[in-house]
C-alpha cells in the first residue's frame, strides 16, 4: 500500500504563490523524518549553519553553489544599486505588467482523493493592469510518478486527467494586485515605514515575534514575494534590497544556477530545523530570478525541495500577449491559451 503525502490547503498553488518564499512555519516547527524515496540532489548550496549559529565556509573563488566569505549585506547594497539605475516600467491605461514563473510541485504528494503520489511542475502566469485588475493563469505540466506502484494506482483508477486539478484560468477586478494584493507602485521607500507595511502582512499569516530568528526568515520571505514583482518602481526594489540586507543572519552564497537555466548571485537565510531559503538574484539588474527551499540531513547532504523560476517580466498590450521566454528576444506573441 502506497504512503500518500497530501498536497492540503497550504501547498496548494494559490497558497504557495502567497507562501513559496516565507520559511514554511509549520514544518520548521515539525520537520518531516527523512523519507526514502528518491530526492533531487545538487551541488552544495546555501549555508551550513545551526539554529544559532552562522557558519561561513572559506571557499576557492569562482566556485558555484556554496556560501562565500563576503557580506550578504555588501552584496545586497550592489544589487539595491544596480535596481536603481534600471529604467521605471509605465502603464499605459489598457496596457498589463505580464510575469511568468515555474514552480515544482515539491516532495511527491497526491492530489484531492487520488491513491497514488505524483510530481509535477506549474507554469503560473499574470496579467495585472495599474488598478490592480487583471487575469491568471495556472498550467500543470511534467506530471510524473515516483515509483511504478503510484503509476500502476493511477492506471486502476482509469488513467484520469490530473491537470484540471491545478491548471486554471481566472481573472479579477480592481485592487487585487497578484498574490499579496499590494500596490507596489505605492509602497513606501523609507526603511522604517517600508518595515512596518511588510510587518503588517506578516501579521496576518505569522505569530512569530520581531527580533526573533524566525520573524527575520520570514521578513526576508516577504521581501521577496515583493521583489518578485520586477517591474515595482526601481526606488521601491532598490528599498527592498536594502531593507534585506539589514536583516541579520543572511549569507551570501554567490554564483548559483537554478532550474529553468536561471543563473544569479545566491543570498541564504541560516539552515533551522534542516530547512534553508534562497533567492537568487541579477547582478546587473538586482531582479529576483529564483528561490529555492532546500533540505540538509544531519550528515550535511542537501536536497532541492520547492523551486521557482521567474522567467520573464514586462509590459503587454491586453491579457491574451505573453513575452517570449527565449533570451534575447524582446518581442511579444499572443497567448494560445
Amino acid at each position: 500500500m502506497n504512503t500518500l503525502t497530501p498536497m492540503g490547503a497550504q501547498r496548494s498553488f494559490e497558497d504557495r504563490l502567497l507562501d513559496e518564499l516565507l520559511a514554511v512555519q509549520a514544518k520548521m516547527k515539525a520537520p518531516a523524518p527523512p523519507r526514502r524515496h528518491r530526492v533531487r540532489v545538487f551541488a552544495l548550496t546555501g549555508v551550513a549553519a545551526a539554529v544559532a549559529v552562522v557558519v561561513l565556509l572559506q571557499v576557492l573563488p569562482g566556485s558555484v553553489n556554496t556560501p562565500q566569505a563576503a557580506s550578504a549585506a555588501a552584496e545586497f547594497q550592489k544589487l539595491s544599486a544596480a535596481a536603481l539605475s534600471t529604467p521605471a516600467a509605465v502603464l499605459a491605461p489598457g496596457q498589463y505588467v505580464y510575469t511568468e514563473e515555474i514552480s515544482n510541485s515539491g516532495p511527491p504528494s497526491h492530489l484531492g482523493s487520488s491513491a497514488y503520489n505524483v510530481e509535477f511542475d506549474v507554469k503560473t502566469e499574470f496579467w495585472i493592469a495599474a488598478n490592480g485588475s487583471g487575469r491568471s493563469i495556472f498550467t500543470l505540466f511534467n506530471l510524473t510518478f515516483p515509483t511504478a506502484r503510484d503509476r500502476a494506482a493511477w492506471v486502476a483508477q482509469g488513467s484520469p486527467d490530473l491537470a484540471p486539478l491545478i491548471s486554471r484560468s481566472s481573472t479579477f477586478g480592481p485592487g487585487n494586485y497578484g498574490p499579496l494584493k499590494v500596490d507596489e507602485f505605492t509602497l513606501p521607500t523609507q526603511r522604517a515605514q517600508l518595515s512596518k507595511v511588510i510587518a503588517s502582512l506578516m501579521a496576518r499569516r505569522t505569530s512569530a515575534r520581531p527580533g526573533t530568528g524566525e520573524y527575520s526568515i520570514l521578513e526576508f520571505g516577504y521581501i521577496g514575494q515583493l521583489l518578485h514583482e520586477r517591474n515595482a518602481p526601481p526606488k521601491v526594489r532598490a528599498a527592498l534590497l536594502a531593507l534585506a540586507g539589514s536583516l541579520p543572519g543572511i549569507v551570501l552564497v554567490g554564483p548559483t544556477t537554478a532550474p529553468e537555466g536561471m543563473s544569479g548571485v545566491g543570498i541564504s537565510t541560516p539552515v533551522q530545523h534542516g530547512f534553508s531559503n534562497e533567492l537568487v538574484f541579477d547582478p546587473t539588474t538586482g531582479a529576483l530570478v529564483a528561490y529555492e527551499q532546500w533540505q540538509t540531513d544531519s550528515a550535511g547532504n542537501r536536497s532541492l525541495e520547492y523551486w521557482t523560476s521567474y522567467l520573464v517580466s514586462g509590459v503587454v498590450n491586453n491579457t491574451s500577449t505573453t513575452i517570449p521566454v527565449a533570451r534575447p528576444s524582446s518581442t511579444t506573441t499572443n497567448a494560445s491559451s
